[in-house]
């Protein structure tokens, strides 16, 4: 009756890499060129002073099976570099995945991937 919903594409503007691990050594990029990333920077106080960093939430629209796990780091935008972390960290504002919801099925196929930096 409702038939298929569809994810509006004016949402899902940004870009991402996925540096996925294999045998927790072996990182293969990923890229992702319509997803939706929403994230906030955020100040703790904490017994040392203020700490900063960000929490966020990745919409990846698709039907197909995906290769997240907790052990993946992801960088907005198309990243070609190779996964050494201290060189990325240097370079770009790198997330690092906390949770993977796959929510394939139903009327809006997608994975909610969330982060923090």
């Amino acid at each position: 009756m409702w038939g298929v919903l569809v994810m509006n594409d004016r949402f899902l503007i940004h870009k991402i890499t996925v540096y996925h691990t294999e045998n927790d050594e072996i990182f293969t990029r990923v890229h992702f060129d319509k997803v939706y990333f929403r994230h906030n920077k955020k100040t703790n106080l904490v017994d040392k002073g203020l700490q900063e960093g960000s929490t966020g939430s990745i919409t990846i629209p698709t039907t197909e099976k995906l290769d997240i796990s907790t052990d993946d780091y992801i960088v907005e935008g198309i990243v070609n570099d190779e996964f050494d972390l201290s060189e990325l960290q240097e370079k770009y504002q790198i997330f690092k995945v906390v949770s993977v919801n796959d929510n394939r099925k139903g009327g809006l196929p997608h994975y909610k991937i969330g982060v923090n930096e």
